[in-house]
């Protein structure tokens, strides 16, 4: 491996809108007694992965060794909070373990908390399994990556296995646009209007206001399609009106599912959920770190949920004209703006403004982006997984992943929300959803 230069590494990075947004979610979670963001990706091969091979190869990442010597300094007011560069030789940490049953993830490897306050935001876990299989799994505070993001990472490691040079500073955000101070304010007021009357009450959610998580464990729970399946899901999808790929049809689906669920609880109403929404150049090389997300925003009144192609055109409306309306990256740059102030301040005013419930449930696509990724250390992957942080409440998450055009669905949940019953009852559900005739 080809020893990486110390000095081009950022001393300095500031969190973009969306990292800070993270950082909310971060302490919503602990308020309500769940982990912390911590994201989660699973790869699957059918051999066994040599530890010290890969232990060589993270060690010999600029990124990864970045990630391991960072501390978090608060902004304050009209002070922004950035990633300060420490270097105190903290190199990643990657653990063995043996599991009985294939394709499991260890309770205690799930459990794992990756707080603000640690030493290394990146953890890594090698998994075996009796076949002779394994699991790699990465592990990082939400607050540094998205889903891009892990892409990067992921094809940069394979650059470093392969012995190749790449150039740190497309790892890293550039430099800031200055933008004017009463812009921020404008574009805040146009924003503000925009959410309070898309996330208007009532709505309806998974969560009731007042739960809290018991024990703040991640429960999750994986459904694989077959290709066959995938391209039925594809076709249904441009069958329905989802014609910009099948991401409406999903989240359509999913919402009938949970409105099916909340009329067996005698609570169904309008459902709203905020989707994330890349910000960068499809091709783009990058940033790395950082989240470069915003966000789409979906109401949909009971009147709308009677059947799926309904619900999509309703879908497919809203998405055309937040888009013609610039609202993704107005919503961004709001998100900026909230930089410059505390974040105990960030968090009373997100809270006040939905009443401590973020979403009806939560849902996002990782779409292609993990589709092309067919080796991973010089490996085969068989399979790739996404397991999300716990947004607490809803405590509702699905995650889906297009991997060897077959898609993956992860659902994570808290037991406070989803009972056994209702999640055996979700998996039936989603299933004959995505697959029925129409």
């Amino acid at each position: 491996m080809k020893p990486f230069d110390k000095s081009a590494l950022p001393h300095k990075v500031t969190l973009t809108g969306a990292d800070c947004f993270h950082l909310v979610l971060d302490k919503h979670a602990k308020e309500y007694g769940a982990g912390g963001n911590v994201m989660r990706q699973v790869f699957y091969f059918n051999s066994s992965l040599q530890f010290e091979k890969i232990s060589n190869i993270l060690n010999s990442s600029p990124v990864v060794h970045w990630l391991c010597n960072i501390k978090l300094v608060q902004g304050g007011l009209f002070r922004l909070p950035y990633w300060k560069y420490v270097d105190t030789g903290n190199q990643i940490i990657l653990l063995q373990h043996q599991a009985p049953e294939e394709n499991e993830i260890p309770a205690a490897l799930l459990h794992r908390d990756i707080t603000v306050k640690s030493e290394r935001f990146i953890e890594a876990d090698l998994v075996y399994y009796p076949s002779g299989s394994c699991a790699f799994i990465i592990s990082w505070n939400h607050i540094l990556l998205d889903a891009k993001g892990t892409t990067l990472l992921f094809e940069h490691l394979n650059q470093i296995s392969e012995n190749k040079t790449e150039d740190v500073d497309l790892f890293f955000p550039s430099k800031e646009k200055r933008v004017p101070f009463m812009a921020y304010i404008k574009n805040m007021y146009k924003v503000k209007k925009f959410v309070q009357v898309s996330a208007r009450p009532p709505v309806s959610s998974v969560a009731k206001q007042a739960t809290k998580s018991q024990d703040g464990k991640t429960y999750t729970k994986t459904i694989s399609f077959s290709n066959e399946e995938t391209e039925k899901i594809n076709k249904k999808a441009l069958k329905t009106g989802s014609r910009f790929g099948p991401t409406l049809y999903l989240i359509a689906c999913c919402s009938h599912v949970i409105h099916f669920i909340n009329k067996q609880r005698n609570n169904a109403g309008d459902l709203w959920l905020p989707v994330p929404y890349d910000g960068r150049l499809r091709s783009a090389a990058g940033p790395l770190i950082s989240n470069c997300v915003s966000f789409l925003f979906y109401r949909i009144p009971v009147s709308e949920l009677n059947n799926l192609p309904q619900t999509i055109k309703y879908l497919a409306a809203q998405m055309r004209t937040q888009i013609k309306d610039g609202i993704p990256r107005q919503y961004s740059m709001f998100l900026n703006m909230m930089r410059y102030i505390p974040l105990w301040l960030y968090y009373f005013l997100i809270y006040k403004t939905n009443k401590g419930v973020f979403a009806s449930f939560l849902f996002t696509s990782a779409g292609d982006n993990f589709n092309g990724l067919k080796t991973l250390f010089g490996e085969p992957i068989k399979n790739i997984n996404i397991i999300p942080a716990l947004t607490f409440p809803p405590g509702l998450t699905f995650v889906f992943l297009n991997h060897n055009d077959a898609f993956n669905l992860n659902i994570t949940y808290s037991p406070e929300v989803i009972s056994n019953n209702e999640m055996l009852l979700i998996e039936q559900k989603i299933k004959e959803t995505l697959l029925a005739d129409y």
